[in-house]
């Protein structure tokens, strides 16, 4: 009545490789087989370098490679013009920024000057043209 199937018994049918399957195949074949006789090659010349060496070539090139990254990282905060920080706020040492005080001091008596000139110039529409003026 019932099936009796195995899987495990079952005979596994080898896929068909088309053409254009052999050649990535080929080449990661080719790139594995120097990959692994490098390796090789770089495992024989380290078994003989003594491990203290190791250690030390190992502490230099992670200092330098941690150097070099806080070097990036001080780029990217801050800028080489002026050495101010470009977009992140970070603790102040200072309760107030002298040259931030300073250009928003700018900007408003640049905005205050606009809007005393507009003012004028609708006093003087207002005296050349009366009826027009509704305060």
């Amino acid at each position: 009545m019932f099936y009796r199937f195995n899987a495990h018994r079952a005979t596994k049918s080898q896929p068909t490789d088309t053409p254009t399957d052999r050649l990535p195949k080929k080449i990661a074949g080719k790139i594995l087989f120097f990959q692994r006789g490098w390796a090789a090659l770089m495992d024989r010349y380290s078994r003989k370098i003594p491990v203290k060496w190791l250690k030390t070539i190992l502490i230099v090139f992670t200092l330098g490679a941690g150097t070099y990254c806080i070097y990036l990282i001080k780029g990217s905060i801050i800028t080489q013009d002026t050495l101010r920080f470009k977009n992140i706020v970070l603790l102040r040492l200072w309760p107030f920024d002298p040259y931030e005080q300073k250009l928003k001091l700018q900007k408003q008596s640049a905005i205050g000057r606009y809007l005393d000139s507009l003012e004028s110039k609708i006093k003087q529409d207002s005296l050349e043209n009366p009826q027009q003026y509704h305060p």
